[in-house]
């Protein structure tokens, strides 16, 4: 295996692992118990200066 063949390997890891990170993060935020806290979160903006 040269260079040229590691490279085109590695590169396609590299997008299968992203995917597969992305997908991941995805599934982790939308679930519905993640729902309260992001609720709370969007409020932060519109609160008042104390």
């Amino acid at each position: 295996m040269d260079l040229i063949e590691l490279h085109g390997t590695l590169a396609t890891l590299w997008i299968v692992w992203f995917f597969v990170l992305f997908t991941g993060i995805a599934v982790w935020a939308l679930r519905p118990a993640r729902r309260q806290s992001f609720d709370a979160a969007r409020q932060i903006p519109l609160r008042d200066a104390e």
